[in-house]
C-alpha cells in the first residue's frame, strides 16, 4: 500500500492549486505582455494604491528578494515606478505606471475570466465557502 500523506495533505493540494492557477494566468496574460506575478502586483497596486515594499510584501506574502527582483524587472519594463519615502532613507513606495484604462481593464478582466473558467466546477456558494476557508487559513498561518 502506498503512503498518501503527501498527496492527501492540504499543503500539497494548495501548492498544486497555486501552480495550476499561475500556469493558467500566465498563459492568459501573455498576449497582454505581463506575467501572472506582474498582473497580481499590478492588481494590488491598482486596488490599494501606492504601497511601500514592506506593505506590498505583506499583502502578497512574498519574500523580500523575490518581490525586489519582480519590482526591478517591472520598473525596467515601465510597469511600475519606485520612489523614496520621505523621512525614511531605506523605504521605497511602489506605484503602477500610467496605463491606458483599456489595457488595465483587459488585464483585470483576463484575471477574472481565468479564475471563473478554472473554478467553473464550483458553485457560487462553493466559491464563497472556499474563499472563507482560505482567508481563515491565511489568517491562521499569518499569526503563527
Amino acid at each position: 500500500m502506498r503512503d498518501s500523506r503527501v498527496r492527501d495533505s492540504i499543503h500539497h493540494r494548495v501548492g498544486k492549486l497555486f501552480r495550476l492557477v499561475a500556469r493558467d494566468h500566465n498563459r492568459a496574460l501573455k498576449p497582454l505582455g505581463v506575467s501572472a506575478v506582474q498582473a497580481n502586483i499590478l492588481a494590488v497596486l491598482w486596488t490599494l494604491g501606492p504601497l511601500t515594499m514592506g506593505q506590498l510584501m505583506e499583502e502578497l506574502a512574498m519574500g523580500s528578494s523575490t518581490l525586489t527582483g519582480a519590482i526591478d524587472r517591472m520598473e525596467r519594463e515601465g510597469l511600475v515606478k519606485r520612489s523614496k519615502v520621505p523621512g525614511d532613507r531605506r523605504a521605497f513606495r511602489v506605484e503602477p505606471a500610467a496605463w491606458p484604462e483599456r489595457r488595465r481593464e483587459a488585464v483585470l478582466r483576463r484575471l477574472d475570466e481565468t479564475e471563473q473558467a478554472g473554478l467553473a466546477a464550483l458553485s457560487t456558494a462553493d466559491r464563497r465557502a472556499l474563499a472563507r476557508l482560505l482567508d481563515r487559513a491565511i489568517e491562521s498561518i499569518g499569526r503563527a
